[in-house]
């Protein structure tokens, strides 16, 4: 399915690439860009002038291998390319599409994988070593939370938003709202403790922060220990623009087991984190969720990689 995600149309064209790199993308359209997209402009920058230090033969074996293809045009016309000519860039599938136009006309077309890896430009044992730095580098989010326009309603007094689900039946993005005096408010109460559980991490409680013991999987079968608060964590998913799915696991005498998806189709990977949630956690503000977290799993990778780590996935059936 075609979904264009970023595209910007200007006037003027330039003949030459400048003397100290190919730029593709003026500053003022990554800055206006979102985080995946400007990772999207950084990459094709690094990855064509790092080419020119290729010989032909090695070239065009290293684009083949990357799953870096022209489909109109070639490298020598890319050079030809600079920020001002009108481009578009589009996510289709797993696949990027950035096409530029040249007097009205396609004149460039690159496509490649939307995978985090070579987009980075980090192996996954780089990308899990940056990841706190990552997340205690995202700034703090200034967005006033919404109300989503369309709501289901599930009993008298409680409703939620409509939703998709990853993979399993009950891993949702759903936000669970009460509709008190014709008003809507976020869930949270010893009521309703999964649904609770469900808006924290969807980042619907904003005066509501905990920190989160994290026992991180990296590269080698090894974990690094850390701890970061709720807040910095959910900075960080929107910095990304991850989509969070959220399903209660196990609930049990001490808490809730959650599962915790934040996915990234843009850049091609998720984060699964599983975290137990005290049952005080609505009344005590001190409350430590303890989390285990996968980070940077490849899309099609996420099944088999939570079958295999879940203690409890018997519990839940796959689609």
């Amino acid at each position: 399915m075609r979904r264009v995600i970023y595209i910007c149309l200007l006037l003027m064209v330039c003949a030459s690439a400048s003397s100290q790199g190919l730029k593709l993308f003026s500053p003022e359209m990554k800055e206006a860009a979102s985080t995946p997209q400007t990772v999207v402009m950084d990459f094709l920058e690094r990855y064509f002038n790092d080419l020119s230090s290729f010989k032909h033969t090695t070239l065009q074996k290293k684009m083949a291998d990357d799953k870096v293809y022209f489909r109109k045009g070639s490298l020598t016309d890319l050079y030809q390319v600079c920020d001002t000519m009108p481009f578009s860039i589009s996510l289709i599938d797993r696949y990027y599409e950035v096409n530029w136009l040249k007097a009205d006309n396609p004149f460039v077309t690159i496509v490649f994988p939307a995978q985090y890896d070579l987009l980075l430009g980090l192996q996954k044992d780089e990308a899990s070593n940056k990841f706190k730095d990552a997340v205690l580098a995202a700034p703090h989010r200034n967005e006033t939370v919404k109300t989503p326009l369309e709501l289901e309603q599930m009993n008298n007094s409680l409703y939620k938003s409509k939703s998709d689900t990853l993979q399993l039946a009950s891993l949702t993005d759903a936000l669970y709202y009460n509709k008190v005096y014709e008003e809507y408010h976020p869930v949270f109460d010893n009521n309703h403790l999964a649904y609770s559980a469900a808006n924290l991490f969807h980042g619907l409680i904003p005066d509501a922060d905990y920190r989160m013991y994290l026992e991180q999987s990296v590269y080698g079968m090894t974990t690094v220990n850390y701890t970061i608060m709720l807040s910095q964590w959910l900075d960080y998913c929107a910095e990304w623009g991850l989509k969070v799915f959220f399903a209660v696991e196990e609930e049990r005498e001490d808490g809730i087991l959650a599962l915790v998806i934040a996915q990234s189709k843009e850049l091609g990977y998720h984060h699964l984190l599983s975290v137990v949630i005290p049952d005080k956690f609505i009344n005590d503000r001190n409350a430590v969720l303890k989390v285990k977290m996968t980070p940077y799993i490849p899309v099609h990778n996420l099944k088999d990689l939570y079958q295999k780590e879940s203690t409890t996935h018997k519990k839940v059936k796959w689609q």
